[in-house]
């Protein structure tokens, strides 16, 4: 492979591309499928594999991308930590997820997440994805994005046969059931090493008790509890106002919006999560941040505006024209992504510098506050749930702002300190 063809191919545009077009291909199998609501269903189960997997790779994962990035850490012990502090984690989220999801489910007499059999694949590909997310963070960190499309492609290849219909008839429990399968495979092949050194290096090696990825646990806590539970309450809620066909026209929306939105928070995760990581000072991170704002979310935001533009092309050609949306609707969901985007940059300069306790207060003003101002206002129109969508990070956006500016982090120089009282300060 020559130079310049392989800098394309391992680009991180490269990564992010192969990840959506995949997405992208799954989803249009899906949106051919007779019933409409497969999509939105399918959507609920996977919140559920992500709050599975999230409380790890939220925090824990953002971790080991930062300490992979400084490189003062050799591979084996900061994934022998990873996997340990990570499985232990996830494992408890999994038992309670399994034990309290049906009980949820009673109390609000209608569904909120799934249980049963689809219930228990969604948790338990969430809990066996945490090992394929721990290895994806070591390798946006070390920049292995080789490595990273290999994986992805591994890991959506038999789901596809599964919506493509060969393997039978299209089914939620069909589906998790394969890629549960596939997870099991990966997951195995690439921690395999990675027990066994530590096995028999147990006692020369450092505790994995003293790892520095505890400091990250709170905040994939948060994050990772808050975020998919609050999606999955926000679509319940929707769609007992208004109905399950409208919850697929917000999550197609959502899904076209990811090719703006996933491609470029995607690239701050890869590309520029690692540089704050590094920065030697306070004046280099600053430069950092302002760069990934600039290069990043005002085209971002500019793409955003083109998409809502062209909905009535990209949507059916995305999914059908059934999952349009009506245009002020779709522009205030948009417009909330737009604000969502520029938000995830001092979200990851507050991961880059450790202040994680900013990131876990933080959190409560995302998603949880959109799904409360959902439920508090009974909303029964997707124009109303934009509207709140939109006012929802417009305020996380002014947060993460203040924190990333105004508390100092890993950078304790004299002239940074703030008063002791500050909230975000630890």
């Amino acid at each position: 492979m020559s130079p310049l063809l392989a800098r394309v191919v391992l680009s991180p545009v490269a990564v992010v591309v192969i990840s959506l077009v995949s997405r992208a291909i799954l989803d249009k199998l899906l949106a051919l499928q007779p019933d409409m609501g497969l999509l939105a269903h399918l959507a609920q189960a996977q919140s559920l594999y992500d709050l599975t997997a999230a409380v790890t790779l939220a925090g824990v994962g953002a971790g080991v991308a930062v300490f992979a990035s400084r490189r003062d850490t050799g591979d084996h012990i900061l994934m022998r930590d990873a996997l340990i502090w990570g499985l232990l984690v996830t494992g408890c989220a999994a038992v309670a997820l399994l034990a309290l999801t049906p009980a949820v489910n009673l109390v609000f007499g209608r569904e909120i997440a799934p249980a049963g059999l689809v219930g228990f694949l969604a948790v338990a590909g969430g809990f066996v994805f945490t090992i394929l997310g721990l290895f994806s963070a070591l390798w946006t960190g070390r920049l292995e994005r080789g490595r990273m499309i290999l994986l992805g492609l591994a890991q959506v290849t038999p789901v596809g046969f599964a919506v493509s219909g060969l393997l039978g008839p299209v089914t939620t429990t069909l589906v998790l059931g394969v890629q549960l399968i596939a997870l099991l495979v990966i997951g195995a092949f690439l921690s395999a090493p990675v027990i066994g050194r530590a096995w028999r290096e147990r006692a020369q090696a450092p505790s994995w008790r003293a790892s520095p990825l505890k400091r990250y646990i709170v905040a994939g806590l948060s994050i990772g509890i808050m975020s998919p539970v609050s999606i999955m309450w926000s679509r319940a809620q929707l769609a007992h106002g208004l109905s399950w066909e409208e919850v697929s026209q917000l999550q197609a929306l959502w899904r076209a919006s990811e090719w703006v939105t996933g491609l470029a928070g995607s690239l701050i995760g890869l590309v520029y999560l690692p540089r704050m990581a590094a920065a030697a000072d306070r004046a280099a991170f600053t430069h950092q941040l302002e760069h990934t704002w600039k290069f990043l979310c005002i085209p971002g935001a500019l793409a955003i505006g083109a998409l809502w533009a062209a909905q009535g092309v990209v949507i059916p050609l995305l999914y059908t024209d059934k999952f349009i949306m009506s245009a002020a609707a779709s522009g205030l969901f948009l417009l909330g992504d737009a604000l969502r985007l520029a938000s995830w940059v001092p979200l990851q300069g507050l991961f880059a510098t450790e202040r994680t306790k900013a990131v876990a207060i933080g959190e409560w003003l995302s998603l949880p506050l959109f799904a409360a101002l959902l439920t508090a206002l009974s909303v029964k129109s997707l124009v109303v749930a934009g509207a709140c969508y939109a006012v929802t990070y417009a305020i996380y956006l002014a947060f993460n702002a203040w924190c990333v500016y105004r508390t100092p982090g890993r950078y304790r120089t004299a002239p940074d300190r703030e008063p002791s009282g500050s909230p975000a300060s630890a």
